[in-house]
């Protein structure tokens, strides 16, 4: 019994414990002022972990790792040999800027993911052991917690309204969504098939304040209108890949060590969607003067709606393996024209389209003498239409997104031995999201990925 604890239960329960602290953590450190926010259901955080998007996210639907984790696709999930808590904080600063000339900039800081996975069937073993019978499936499983969206913004426009010349509209915003996900993933051979299950939550709230600023509406009315929404709804991802092994033709053979020195290629699609999110929310309306004070003119708690959320489909394709060059590109697709609010079709979203290209390369896997050789750096580009499109004076304009990714994964290591303990994931990204015609926002990330490796907590037991 202590055995399993040890080996089983108390890896889970550190993994609970951990999703309760990046819960509140995240909803405690998550600010910021992104405009662009303020329409859909705010920024998409989607769901790389920092390997993968110092690579632009060029290979997301191939990537596949004997120690780390690719949420994005599943099926990945088969190829992992060894357990692995990762976890992954961010920090973004924004330089934003309009035609007219207006300029502001903001910082934010977010923890970006926590993961436990881990290898529940060793197929290596079984193909290594000609005495051993099974067939040599790979079955990998994981937990993950991250953020699906963030709202933060804090903009203000003053417009001309009918014969007033002043009015100051104030538009606010705050509030996450997550994603928690159960995550398996299969390989037999060259195939692999793996699926996410999970749920999406959160409170997300907006507010609109209207302040007449000429001193001749003195006696006007100031009205704010305040919306609270907490949703709740299912989300699923399944994945394929298949590789494709060129055996080496340098005599070298790979069967006695634990990583492959074999090129490969390799296809995956993955698709993934969200359930009907029903949402209830509370909703507030009041109205100030200077001489009547605060009058309250709608309170209502309770109301109940529902979201129709988008369908995403993706593939890519990559070659070479993981402890050489690899390279990669993937596309990505996300129908929000699908997206209803209470039935209503939002006009400020349409379908997104993403395409990216990346690369990772390691010098010399097996230098254990020469640190940076066993470096894994990595480099990715990305170019995206956004899925907010949006109609400032009657003429849609469609976001877009663009940046160069950059990273390398830091081995860890004791001193004179050949096992790696983990990796410290670092990597920056640089680009734009906007339009001409709109708000021209460029961007700065620093992301920081921690993933600590284990062979040994889901071995059996050698004596019975």
């Amino acid at each position: 019994m202590k055995r399993f604890f040890k080996q089983f239960l108390s890896p889970i329960l550190i993994m609970g414990l951990n999703i309760t602290l990046v819960t509140t953590s995240i909803g405690q450190y998550a600010r910021g002022n992104s405009p662009y926010s303020r329409y859909g259901l705010g920024d998409l955080s989607g769901s790389m972990f920092t390997p993968n998007s110092s690579m632009g996210g060029g290979l997301c639907a191939t990537y596949r790792s004997f120690w780390d984790v690719n949420l994005t696709n599943p099926a990945s999930l088969g190829k992992l040999r060894y357990t692995a808590f990762q976890l992954g904080i961010n920090y973004e600063h924004n330089e934003m800027s309009e035609k007219t000339g207006e300029y502001a900039q903001a910082d934010n800081g977010n923890l970006t993911y926590v993961s436990l996975a881990f290898p529940i069937t060793k197929s290596w073993e079984i193909i290594r052991d000609t005495l051993r019978r099974g067939i040599p499936i790979q079955w990998g499983m994981g937990f993950n917690l991250m953020p699906y969206t963030n709202v933060s913004y804090d903009v203000s426009v003053t417009r001309k309204v009918s014969s007033i010349d002043s009015v100051l509209f104030n538009y606010t915003g705050e509030g996450n969504k997550y994603r928690v996900n159960w995550s398996n993933g299969f390989t037999y051979k060259g195939f692999s098939l793996g699926g996410n299950v999970g749920l999406i939550f959160g409170k997300l709230s907006n507010s609109t304040f209207i302040n007449f600023q000429d001193s001749s509406n003195k006696y006007s009315y100031d009205d704010q209108y305040t919306v609270n929404e907490n949703g709740v709804g299912f989300i699923w991802d399944v994945g394929v890949q298949y590789e494709y092994v060129f055996k080496n033709k340098s005599g070298i053979s790979s069967s006695n060590t634990n990583y492959s020195i074999d090129n490969k290629l390799a296809i995956g699609a993955y698709a993934g969607g969200v359930s009907d999110i029903v949402t209830t929310s509370n909703q507030y309306y009041t109205r100030q003067s200077l001489f009547h004070g605060v009058d309250t003119i709608q309170n209502i708690s309770g109301v109940e709606g529902s979201l129709v959320m988008p369908i995403k489909i993706g593939g890519g394709i990559s070659f070479g393996n993981e402890i050489g060059l690899l390279i990669g590109a993937s596309y990505e697709t996300e129908l929000w024209d699908m997206f209803r609010r209470d039935n209503v079709k939002d006009p400020n979203l349409t379908n997104s389209h993403t395409i990216a290209i990346g690369m990772q390369i390691v010098p010399d896997f097996s230098d254990y003498s020469g640190y940076f050789n066993r470096v894994r750096y990595r480099l990715g580009i990305h170019y995206s239409l956004d899925a907010r499109a949006i109609s400032p004076k009657g003429t849609r304009y469609q976001l877009i997104d663009y940046g160069l990714s950059i990273g390398a994964g830091f081995p860890m290591r004791p001193p004179k031995s050949k096992t790696v303990l983990g990796f410290v994931n670092l990597g920056f990204d640089v680009g734009y999201l906007g339009h001409p015609e709109l708000i021209n926002d460029i961007y700065f990330k620093v992301n920081l990925g921690f993933s600590l490796n284990s062979s040994g907590w889901f071995d059996k037991s050698k004596f019975r």
